[in-house]
């Protein structure tokens, strides 16, 4: 008898704690699984994908890509010469010439066919792969002799630049290279002219002299291209000039942007690209 109410108490108890046991599980969270889902849901309400990719876009400013036009044709017109490795050990060698390394390389920014310009006095650029301290340069600009003419002249403008330059691009204001004498000098329309920025290593050996050579032709804008350049606005200005391929002023109204606008940087590396002056692009693209 008591082993028949010892087993009933345990039946009893069992039953009790299986039904504690099935309501204890059916108070407990929903799993892990099923938790997964409800983050994303929650972050796609509140900050939903297409808005987070507004939010970027509009965060980050499109810099237009710039075309410059080449309208000239025939010889090609920029020379360099600034094979610097056979200087070392030389007696007689020039101060500017003592600091260059033998990868050197001086380079005037036009295109390999003359470039254009609307300005009388324009503002020109150039480039140098390495820093120099009171360095000398000498400033040439002549008119491109005609083929036919055998007889010499002196250039039109001849100027020693005494200066000390980081690397990378230089502005030279025409201004900077003309006496007092010849500050009402102003290049003539629909004429080619030739201009030289060098280095004098050796008094007695011109060939040995670091030189980079260009040309320049000032024209008139047509009509068409003046009432655009009215209604331009300043952002505007190096696009349009370089698409009607007016080379000088549109690397100038880019590098005066420049220093407000240091992302133009990017531009002016393709326009610089462009005319196949690879290795100064890619520099400009390394150091900014």
């Amino acid at each position: 008898m008591n082993n028949i109410k010892s087993l009933s108490l345990k039946l009893t108890i069992g039953f009790i704690f299986g039904i504690s046991i099935v309501s204890f599980a059916g108070c407990q969270h929903p799993s892990p699984k099923s938790q997964s889902h409800e983050p994303s849901t929650e972050i796609s309400a509140t900050v939903p994908k297409s808005s987070q990719a507004d939010e970027i876009t509009s965060s980050v400013a499109v810099v237009p890509k710039i075309s410059y036009q080449s309208t000239e044709t025939g010889d090609v017109t920029r020379e360099f010469k600034s094979d610097v490795r056979g200087l070392r050990g030389l007696r007689g060698l020039r101060g500017t010439c003592k600091q260059v390394k033998d990868d050197f390389a001086l380079r005037l920014l036009v295109p390999k066919h003359a470039g254009r310009t609307l300005e009388a006095q324009p503002t020109l650029y150039w480039w140098v792969s390495q820093p120099l301290s009171d360095a000398e340069f000498t400033f040439i600009l002549d008119k491109v002799p005609n083929t036919d003419d055998l007889e010499f002249s002196d250039p039109l403008i001849e100027t020693t630049l005494n200066m000390s330059v980081s690397a990378g691009i230089q502005a030279l204001p025409f201004s900077k290279v003309l006496s007092p004498e010849q500050a009402n000098f102003d290049l003539e329309k629909d004429v080619e002219y030739q201009w030289t920025l060098l280095i004098t290593c050796h008094p007695d050996f011109p060939s040995l002299d670091i030189n980079a050579t260009g040309t320049i032709r000032r024209i008139g804008p047509s009509t068409k291209l003046k009432n655009a350049l009215e209604t331009a606005t300043d952002e505007e200005l190096p696009y349009l000039y370089a698409k009607q391929g007016i080379w000088y002023d549109a690397m100038n109204t880019l590098s005066v942007q420049i220093q407000k606008q240091p992302k133009l940087h990017t531009v002016r590396a393709d326009l610089l690209e462009q005319v196949g002056l690879q290795k100064v692009a890619d520099y400009e693209r390394q150091n900014f």
